[in-house]
């Protein structure tokens, strides 16, 4: 079976690619045996890219932001470089994509982790759009939807990491049921994971530690985080720390408080450590289209706190392996947070999943789920 990878990659280092993601699944694509894997780089014009995203530039706090990416006309250029990659690569049983970027001749499996529509469905469910940086205007979003549906009618399948996703796009009616299918994402960053002795030390610690990590910071929930830990602290009298890492300065007004130790953009082997540390990794995102560093902590016995809500509950188990919250009130977040922290069943049971968590989301269990999928279609 010869199967064709296309995918944007970045122009300086292709590793840097979506979080590392395209890289990782083409590496286990090709070490799983049964497919002769052909790179489809997805090349676009210097000038007309640049072109695009300056005439999609808006001023923002951090500078100047382009939210060139989710518009039909940087669509336009992807689906040029996409049939001009696979029109040169020859012929192809089938061509893996990296995102969706038009129709081709070869059957074609999308790999993804939203839908642009989910932007428009979180809209009309919240009224306003989360903190995500780059969404264009609701006019070019819905544009570029119809667009999306009409290549999903094209599709010989979609392999998406979620249910959340998947739902998504069976619902939209442009592609049947049967040709959707969860494979989930691997885990980029995988720390040791502590013994049961390490979790019984920890819970006998009379200081806890939570961890955020996140770029985006208020989009993560971040300032949520915060707030709730300060809460708890209040409410319960005990030592929690919290540790931020993600943004290059601090978010928030003032100086950070001296129970959070802010490491700003840390590199991947200081992130490594403190997870290793945590007693909970804290991520009550406002959006969050996948979260693979919630894989992450799990796969490394740490307990998290997500959002209820997106794929987040299709990973945590609420009261086995943390809690979830439904909203932005610092105070609920205290709340699950106190019933995580210390709790030996939750800390154990997490640990006790940890290696299943690590085998169900290597990128070579993703890759054997594609082939495995592709080859029965």
């Amino acid at each position: 079976m010869r199967l064709g990878f296309a995918c944007q990659w970045d122009r300086t280092d292709r590793r840097r690619t979506w979080s590392h993601t395209p890289y990782h699944l083409l590496e286990a694509l090709i070490r799983v045996k049964g497919a002769e894997m052909v790179d489809l780089p997805l090349v676009l014009p210097r000038a007309s890219e640049l072109l695009v995203k300056l005439w999609y530039a808006r001023p923002h706090k951090t500078g100047l932001l382009s939210v060139a990416s989710w518009t039909p006309a940087m669509y336009a250029l992807r689906h040029r470089a996409l049939l001009r990659a696979t029109a040169s690569a020859g012929t192809c049983d089938a061509v893996i994509t990296i995102g969706e970027n038009g129709p081709i001749d070869a059957p074609q499996f999308v790999y993804q982790d939203q839908s642009v529509g989910q932007f428009i469905e979180y809209y009309n469910a919240h009224g306003r759009m989360a903190d995500v940086r780059d969404v264009p205007p609701m006019h070019l979003l819905e544009s570029r939807t119809e667009i999306e549906q009409h290549t999903y009618g094209t599709l010989a399948g979609v392999l998406t990491m979620s249910h959340w996703n998947a739902r998504h796009v069976i619902a939209t009616g442009s592609i049947a049921a049967d040709r959707v299918h969860v494979v989930g994402a691997g885990i980029n960053v995988a720390s040791d994971l502590p013994t049961l002795d390490d979790v019984a030390r920890r819970l006998e610690k009379d200081s806890r530690t939570v961890l955020f990590v996140g770029r985006h910071f208020h989009r993560k929930g971040g300032d949520v985080v915060v707030a709730g830990v300060e809460r708890a602290r209040q409410l319960s009298g005990q030592n929690i720390r919290l540790i931020v890492a993600g943004p290059t300065e601090w978010p928030l007004p003032g100086e950070p408080p001296s129970w959070v130790d802010f490491i700003g953009d840390a590199p991947l082997e200081r992130l490594q450590k403190e997870l290793h540390m945590a007693d909970v990794l804290a991520l009550p995102s406002r959006f969050e289209a996948y979260g693979i560093a919630v894989l992450e902590a799990l796969a490394g016995g740490v307990p998290v706190i997500g959002r209820n809500d997106f794929a987040m509950p299709e990973m945590i188990e609420a009261g086995q392996t943390g809690a979830l919250v439904s909203s932005d009130d610092p105070s609920e977040f205290a709340e699950r947070l106190l019933g995580v922290l210390g709790n030996e069943h939750i800390a154990r049971e997490t640990l006790t999943r940890a290696p299943h968590v690590r085998h169900r989301h290597s990128w070579v269990t993703v890759a054997e789920n594609i082939l495995s999928i592709i080859r029965s279609s």
